[in-house]
């Protein structure tokens, strides 16, 4: 079982390895670049790294569109080569076996550097393969039956009735932030973090606790447990019990939520789930930048928070929250 990042390309589910990302990061603006490949939609700068941006949705097939500000740039290694894929949204994380005997039965490879599973998602497993070779006619038919026939939603977050005037100067303050190298030193060591939304605000967790991101499933309420335990249900068939962030950290009511993932933590020992909104990306942060300082809106944290980032972001502390022996409950 290898981890992969899930996203959608139009109405396509597709996954890559975890491995082969490096962050995923908001639309920004592209500056126009030069090239014969299909799939080419123009240049980053991403800290003084121009990077080459190629649009999934064009090379799938979907239909063509300007970009939005809810669409995300996937920044990931294509061999020597570091790149950007421009694709609808995330989809969280979940670990896929590619393996024959997962999949028994005669087998065909879509294109180079590509794969399906039985539930339908398109796995980019070799992307510089993928890259080399544009799809071609075989692949355009079997992606005719991996649409789902849904694809991102219209609205612009954060910007309601954004015209198009709108979303240029949203997306050119975004790459303008985002042309300053990062503050590094010798000494600074970097966590890769899985980033996600919960009613109003972004929060993070070291990705070595994070199994996977489902989908929320059927809950059921277990009688006499804490108010912030929402329930048990099975995943890969384990029960574990599943934590409302909003009620354990007393997070104030404000903005919608849907809580329509789980992301399933473990330490080898204890696993349970984490509700929440949606999965904004994977990333590094230097963990010694982070700050207590704005916690105080949270009355009881009880250690569960390491520290707020600069840019607001909230890191959790997986190992602490998997180590309260309230939060478990004994699925006897």
């Amino acid at each position: 079982m290898v981890q992969h990042f899930l996203f959608m390309a139009g109405d396509v589910r597709c996954a890559i390895p975890l491995a082969d990302i490096r962050s995923v990061i908001q639309m920004i603006e592209m500056t126009p670049a030069a090239g014969p490949h299909p799939g080419l939609a123009g240049a980053v700068n991403i800290h003084g790294r121009v990077l080459t941006v190629y649009s999934l949705r064009r090379l799938l097939g979907a239909v063509e569109r300007g970009p939005r500000l809810s669409d995300m740039l996937l920044i990931a290694q294509a061999g020597k080569e570091t790149i950007a894929l421009w694709i609808d949204e995330t989809r969280g994380v979940e670990a896929i076996d590619l393996s024959p005997a997962a999949e028994p039965g005669p087998r065909t490879s879509p294109g180079p550097g590509l794969s399906v599973t039985g539930s339908g998602i398109l796995v980019i497993s070799d992307l510089p393969a993928f890259l080399s070779q544009p799809p071609g006619p075989a692949l355009q038919d079997l992606l005719r039956t991996l649409r789902t026939g849904s694809s991102s939603p219209v609205e612009e977050t954060g910007v309601p009735f954004a015209g198009a005037g709108q979303v240029r100067s949203v997306l050119a303050e975004r790459a303008a932030k985002m042309v300053h190298p990062e503050p590094t030193s010798a000494t600074t060591e970097l966590t890769e973090i899985l980033r996600f939304q919960l009613a109003y605000r972004e929060y993070a967790l070291e990705m070595k606790y994070v199994r996977e991101v489902i989908l929320t499933g059927e809950i059921t309420p277990v009688p006499g447990t804490p108010d912030f335990i929402s329930g048990i249900c099975a995943a890969r068939g384990q029960i574990i019990s599943l934590v409302d962030l909003r009620v354990l950290l007393k997070i104030p009511e404000k903005g919608l939520t849907d809580l329509n993932r789980v992301i399933v933590i473990t330490d080898g020992k204890i696993t349970f789930g984490i509700l929440a909104d949606t999965i904004s990306g994977v990333g590094t942060i230097a963990m010694d930048q982070t700050t207590k300082t704005d916690i105080c809106e949270i009355e009881d944290s009880r250690g569960y928070i390491r520290g707020i980032m600069e840019n607001g972001l909230c890191v959790l502390d997986a190992a602490v929250i998997l180590g309260d022996p309230g939060i478990i409950v004994d699925d006897t």
